[in-house]
């Protein structure tokens, strides 16, 4: 997966040493795609890491917040791009909450015929050579 993420997460008040290492446990317990999120040293700043998937990141995200003591110190907007589904996507925390909304869906390719129908255009054509 090569899912881009761009943007950070506040924390005000910051978090504390236990909780800066519970959100390190978490992420050192498996691969950086399960747990794709990383606090700052000093508990101010939560970034993604890795290149997850935008789902495992919604999920992790929401499973962060809502397992810490006041949720509501969490805010800030974190982009996602997933170049393999040509997708951008926002998640945002704000009181305790994270939502995700689509800022770009994939454009439908829609299947053309490179072909041109004479018979349907031959007043304009006809007209056209002589």
């Amino acid at each position: 997966m090569t899912t881009e993420f761009a943007g950070v997460i506040e924390i005000e008040p910051p978090l504390t040493r236990p909780e800066i290492a519970y959100v390190r446990r978490l992420g050192d317990g498996g691969r950086p795609e399960s747990m794709p999120w990383a606090a700052s040293r000093d508990g101010t700043l939560l970034r993604a890491r890795g290149h997850a998937a935008v789902a495992t990141a919604l999920a992790s995200l929401r499973l962060l917040v809502g397992s810490m003591e006041s949720p509501s110190r969490f805010r800030g907007t974190v982009a996602a791009y997933d170049p393999e589904a040509r997708e951008l996507v926002a998640f945002s925390v704000a009181n305790g909450r994270v939502t995700v909304r689509t800022l770009r869906k994939p454009r439908a390719t829609i299947a053309r015929a490179n072909v041109i129908d004479l018979a349907a255009h031959r007043r304009g054509i006809s007209s056209a050579i002589g």
